[in-house]
């Protein structure tokens, strides 16, 4: 097992992209919680996410509200949508104006309504152009069950992009090779993370997508966020 933050290589000044399904805010909380014990964290999103509600950091709903205290060591901050308790995009400006407020940002990037596999539509992911690294997650779960569309978000995307039938590590080698898709126009530091790996089919299946993976600019890791455990190849 790996600490998380040597999973993904984090250093003091890295703005996190997080993309993808099955774990986004999960992995985001997890991180800040880890990483505020080295310094502030920002917590964000360049599209929507739930409207946060843990007592441990402090949530500002608009730009204007918010008040730089070097005491709150993890910050949420987004523009309340009114009524549908989810914050949205600080906007790109808004963002780039706090950055220097903090060591490390986190920005979840991606939607997908809660469903455990996502095809992308155009306008996603929103990944700003200072990012420094984007992680990309799945769940392992979904490897063997049939292609459905009450689990997946652009069904028609995903069926007429990637496949249909069963679920496999040559299906999720072509999630992760569609160019428009976790890494979307980003040259920077590329990390796949397989959630939800807690019992030997899953580490089974771990197995057989590594065995389809080839590419070099990627960072291969699983583990659980529930479980807090860790690994890469």
């Amino acid at each position: 097992m790996h600490n998380i933050e040597e999973i993904f290589d984090i250093q003091r000044n890295d703005i996190i992209s997080i993309t993808g399904s099955g774990g986004k805010t999960s992995l985001m909380t997890y991180l800040a919680l880890s990483l505020s014990k080295k310094g502030r964290v920002l917590m964000t999103t360049s599209t929507k996410i739930a409207l946060p509600k843990d007592p441990t950091y402090t949530t500002y709903t608009s730009f204007d509200s918010y008040v730089s205290d070097k005491s709150e060591r993890i910050v949420c901050l987004g523009e309340e949508v009114s009524g549908k308790g989810k914050l949205k995009s600080l906007g790109y400006d808004n963002l780039k104006e706090v950055l220097d407020d903090f060591d490390y940002v986190l920005i979840e990037a991606d939607g997908c309504r809660n469903l455990p596999l996502k095809f992308w539509y155009d306008y996603e992911p929103v990944i700003y152009d200072f990012t420094t690294k984007v992680i990309g997650i799945l769940p392992i779960k979904i490897m063997g069950r049939e292609l459905k569309e009450d689990f997946t978000y652009n069904y028609k995307g995903f069926s007429k992009n990637i496949g249909t039938g069963i679920i496999d590590s040559k299906m999720i080698r072509r999630l992760i090779a569609y160019d428009k898709g976790f890494y979307k126009g980003f040259d920077g530091g590329k990390y796949l993370f397989l959630n939800q790996v807690e019992i030997e089919k899953d580490f089974a299946n771990v197995r057989k997508i590594r065995g389809d993976f080839d590419f070099s600019d990627i960072k291969l890791s699983y583990g659980s966020i529930k479980e807090g455990k860790f690994y890469e190849n």
